[in-house]
């Protein structure tokens, strides 16, 4: 199919699951459908649209796959966005993609367009995991497999929609998520155990402060609400310290105890993970206990205690200090 993407529901065993493939040729639709019934294939649904549109209602299938197509789309950032939408929380994207291992000049462009074909829309490696992770994948990988010369090569391209329960969502924060986010944070300060903060700071303080691509927002889907969010600051400017970052999550003190907070942790884990970062630490109230168990129950571990490091509605306060080393990065 020329302008195809596939996409795999699966409701227990394969076996059981359902399979659609999207075109934008009739003719090669009505070819699809011929073909699934001389096979005798019965779960399987032909649809006719773009990869940049797909119709199929959000977080409606389990996988994304395609074969050497989304090069040859003229806007990739919406084609990986409808993959981001349409894939249900922990759902999985994998494609063949040709690609290239840096800026390739015209004329060896041209000549690998010549030999291989595909060529002329491919992405870069690293311009490639910049929009998956800005779509809201995570767990990015990119694995060159033929080399087709002139700096072209195949790629088999996967990376995951992060997991959380349903009825929720995980994505990049937004500008117009700001008063959302606020909220929360708010809320979670008047518990008097998230922070030495009183009053959650403006928008263009929390923003110049945090790194842009790490910032996600857990939503309730049918209502866009936000229900907790998990950024990270750098620790220093000096470069030695580039992939050490210092992170917070909070989550709405209505929808605790339901996974929320877990389920960002780990999301921003992963994404951590992929834009290099190599520690994150944190500081906790010794009295949080349900951070600190969520912090340890994901690879945190505590360095020290800080003795009345600060002074909180009266009270001299302890603060935890706690890390967590990748596995993956830095090693």
């Amino acid at each position: 199919m020329a302008d195809e993407v596939v996409v795999e529901r699966y409701s227990g065993l394969a076996r059981d699951g359902k399979v659609y493939g999207l075109d934008a040729s009739p003719d090669m639709l009505e070819l699809a459908r011929a073909n699934a019934a001389q096979a005798g294939v019965t779960n399987v649904e032909f649809l006719h649209g773009g990869i940049e549109a797909i119709p199929l209602p959000g977080q409606a299938v389990d996988a994304v796959i395609s074969n050497c197509v989304i090069n040859l789309s003229d806007d990739k950032p919406a084609v990986l966005a409808e993959a981001f939408r349409v894939l249900r929380p922990g759902g999985r994207f994998g494609v063949s993609d040709v690609v290239t291992d840096g800026m390739i000049d015209p004329v060896r462009r041209h000549a690998a367009e010549r030999r291989v074909g595909c060529v002329a829309g491919s992405l870069e490696v690293e311009e490639y995991r910049t929009l998956l992770r800005q779509a809201g994948f995570v767990g990015v990988r990119i694995r060159l497999t033929a080399d087709h010369g002139d700096g072209v090569h195949s790629a088999i391209v996967q990376a995951v929609k992060p997991a959380i329960g349903p009825g929720l969502e995980i994505r990049p924060m937004r500008e117009a998520d700001a008063p959302q986010v606020l909220a929360v944070y708010q809320a979670g300060l008047d518990t008097g155990q998230a922070s030495f903060e009183i009053v959650a700071p403006s928008w263009e303080a929390f923003t110049a402060t945090r790194i842009p691509q790490l910032r996600y927002v857990a939503v309730d889907t049918e209502t866009d609400q936000v229900v907790g969010w998990i950024a990270a600051s750098a620790v220093s400017a000096r470069p030695v310290y580039a992939g050490v970052v210092e992170h917070s999550v909070y989550v709405h003190p209505d929808c605790q105890a339901q996974g929320i907070g877990r389920a960002l942790l780990a999301a921003f884990i992963a994404a951590s993970e992929d834009a290099g970062v190599w520690t994150i630490q944190t500081g906790i109230f010794p009295e949080n206990a349900a951070s600190l168990s969520l912090h340890q129950a994901l690879g945190f571990r505590v360095l020290g205690t800080r003795q009345r490091v600060g002074c909180h509605h009266g009270v001299w306060r302890d603060v935890l200090l706690m890390e967590r080393r990748s596995t993956i990065i830095g090693r």
